[in-house]
């Protein structure tokens, strides 16, 4: 729960006008994931709210390595920064690093827009709830992505064929959609086109090798083996029961102790990694 005095703060602030571009991230490591006294998270909603609310947030998140939280904020300069950040609720917590800096998007990017987004009820975007990925058999397709990829259905609507799958909560689903001749024409020829294309559609991995290996398990056809990106990742492409073609890939192409397949050997960008001798048992 927040303190009075801090809530009132929180509603007497004024929305600001014209919204500053300077950058300011405000990193919080905590040194173990699971302490008792970490805010509640409730009141960091509360105030992440209040900052978009503001005209101040651009972005949040949690940190996982090492774990913490992790803000970006609009303000003129640092010292108006540290007033906005003065009732953030991880401010005080003991025994954690708490760091506020100026980002120069200039020199290490951004990653996210500068221009201030519209006003709350202005018709913004604000989450990307599904994507429509068309297919022959729906209830064959259904099974492959739940048993292959390791999808749940999410929605579901027998009476208008309507079904909707998702990794879990949170993440933007895929609408499985059967073209049907009740549609009429042109739009039921052109929807059976679209089947088996590429969808542009992408995952992320923490494994691309152990993926690989589960796909060709489940008889899926691989289009572009594992190969190191110029980024410096590992990616796959695939398709599934009915053609549709997808990417996968993990950002990290280092081998680490314990990995999935310790024979694999990372090559240069763009090449395949390719694979030596198990080690001897």
């Amino acid at each position: 729960m927040y303190p009075g005095r801090a809530l009132a703060a929180m509603e007497a602030e004024v929305r600001p006008g014209p919204k500053p571009k300077r950058l300011y991230v405000r990193v919080v490591r905590l040194g173990s994931p699971d302490r008792a006294d970490q805010p509640a998270k409730k009141a960091v909603r509360a105030w992440v709210d209040h900052l978009d609310r503001v005209g101040r947030l651009v972005a949040h998140g949690e940190l996982t390595d090492p774990p913490g939280d992790l803000v970006v904020l609009r303000a003129v300069d640092l010292s108006e920064a540290k007033r906005v950040m003065r009732i953030d609720p991880f401010r005080d917590l003991p025994n954690s690093s708490y760091e506020l800096l100026a980002w120069n998007p200039s020199t290490s990017g951004s990653g996210v827009n500068l221009e201030p987004p519209p006003a709350r009820g202005s018709g913004r975007l604000t989450f990307l709830q599904r994507i429509t990925v068309l297919v022959r058999d729906q209830r064959a397709a259904i099974a492959w992505y739940q048993d292959v990829l390791g999808m749940t259905v999410r929605n579901e609507d027998p009476e208008t064929s309507y079904v909707e799958i998702a990794l879990g909560r949170g993440a933007a689903g895929l609408s499985l959609v059967a073209p049907q001749p009740a549609w009429g024409e042109p739009y039921y020829s052109e929807a059976m086109g679209r089947i088996g294309t590429g969808t542009g559609i992408a995952f992320q991995t923490d494994s691309v090798i152990a993926l690989e290996r589960r796909l060709r398990n489940a008889g899926a056809r691989i289009t572009q083996p594992p190969r190191v990106e110029p980024w410096g990742g590992v990616s796959i492409r695939f398709t599934d029961v009915d053609g549709n073609e997808f990417l996968a890939f993990q950002t990290d192409s280092r081998l680490h102790p314990g990995s999935p397949d310790p024979t694999l050997v990372v090559g240069p960008p763009g090449e395949r990694p390719a694979r030596r001798n198990a080690p001897a048992p």
